[in-house]
C-alpha cells in the first residue's frame, strides 16, 4: 500500500473575499502558487508517465492540444492531488457551495515550435451533462507558461450566459464568440504568464480560448474539473452526442434526476457524504 505524505495538499490555500467576488463576478480567476513548489516536480513527472500509460485513449483537438483523462485511477500522485482538500477547497469557496466532487482530470499538451495551433474560442458548457451551473475547472501548467507557450484568456462576465452552449470547440465556435464579443463589446482578459503551480480556475460557461504554442517547449498543463457536489443528473436526455458520451462514462450508474454521484464522482472535502 503506497501511504499518502502529500502533507502540503492538506494546507488550506489563503483565499480572500475580493477574490471570491472576482471569481463570481467575471467567471475567471488566476491564482498563484496554488500547487506547493515542494510538489510541482513529482506531479509533473507523475503527470507524464500516467500520460504515456494512457497514450492510446489520447485525443487530439484540431492540433490545439492532446488530452487523457482520470489519470488519478491509475497513479497515486495524481490521485492525492485530484483528492486535495486545498484544491477543492479553493473551488468550493469560488462557487459558494458545500463541497465539490470530482468529474474528472485531464491532460491539456499543446506542442511548441507553433505545431500546437490556437484553442478556439469556446464554452465547456457544451460537453457537461449536469443540472448545475456549479461547476468549475482547476488548470494549471506544470511548468513555466510565459504568454507565448499558451496560456488561456477568457472573457469576463460571459459566465452568466449560454450563448454558445450548443457549439463544440470549433472554428465554428470561435467564430461565433469572436463576433460576440465584437458586436456587445465584451470584456476579454488576455493571457498572463503562470509559473509552474499557478492555476487559472474558470467556469463550465466562461468563453476562453488559447493562442498557439510558438516557444520549443511542450505547454504541459494539467486540470482538474469539479462541480457542486449536491448536483443532479439532468431528468431530460442529453442533447447532444458528447454529452451523452460523458454521462455514460463519468456517471456510469447514475440515473436521470437522481444525484451525480458515483464511484467515479468521489466528494472530496466531505468524503463519506
Amino acid at each position: 500500500m503506497v501511504f499518502n505524505t502529500h502533507l502540503a495538499l492538506a494546507e488550506e490555500y489563503d483565499l480572500c473575499q475580493s477574490q471570491i467576488d472576482e471569481y463570481q463576478n467575471n467567471g475567471h480567476i488566476l491564482l498563484r502558487n496554488v500547487i506547493p513548489e515542494s510538489e510541482i516536480a513529482e506531479l509533473r513527472t507523475s503527470v507524464l508517465r500516467s500520460h504515456e500509460a494512457l497514450k492510446h485513449e489520447e485525443e487530439d483537438f484540431q492540433k490545439a492540444f492532446r488530452i487523457t483523462q482520470n489519470l488519478w485511477e491509475i497513479n497515486d500522485t495524481v490521485r492525492a492531488h485530484v483528492l486535495s482538500k486545498r484544491y477543492a477547497g479553493i473551488a468550493a469557496k469560488l462557487l459558494g457551495c458545500r463541497d465539490v466532487r470530482i468529474y474528472h482530470d485531464l491532460t491539456f499538451f499543446k506542442e511548441g515550435l507553433g505545431k500546437g495551433k490556437p484553442t478556439p474560442w469556446h464554452q465547456d458548457g457544451h460537453y457537461w451533462p449536469l443540472d448545475t451551473d456549479g461547476c468549475i475547472t482547476l488548470w494549471v501548467p506544470l511548468i513555466d507558461c510565459p504568454v507565448d507557450m499558451g496560456p488561456m484568456s477568457f472573457v469576463s462576465g460571459s459566465h452568466l450566459n449560454k450563448n454558445a452552449e450548443h457549439l463544440p470547440i470549433s472554428e465554428e465556435s470561435d467564430e461565433y464568440i469572436r463576433n460576440l464579443v465584437e458586436k456587445e463589446n465584451l470584456s476579454v482578459a488576455p493571457a498572463q504568464h503562470m509559473n509552474a503551480g499557478d492555476a487559472t480556475f474558470h467556469s463550465c460557461w466562461t468563453y476562453h480560448a488559447a493562442a498557439s504554442n510558438t516557444t520549443d517547449r511542450t505547454r504541459i498543463a494539467f486540470a482538474i474539473a469539479y462541480y457542486d457536489a449536491d448536483a443532479k443528473v439532468p431528468i431530460e436526455p442529453p442533447t447532444n452526442e458528447r454529452r451523452a458520451a460523458n454521462l455514460a462514462r463519468w456517471f456510469p450508474g447514475a440515473v436521470p434526476g437522481g444525484p451525480a454521484a458515483t464511484e467515479k464522482n468521489p466528494a472530496v472535502l466531505f468524503p463519506h457524504d
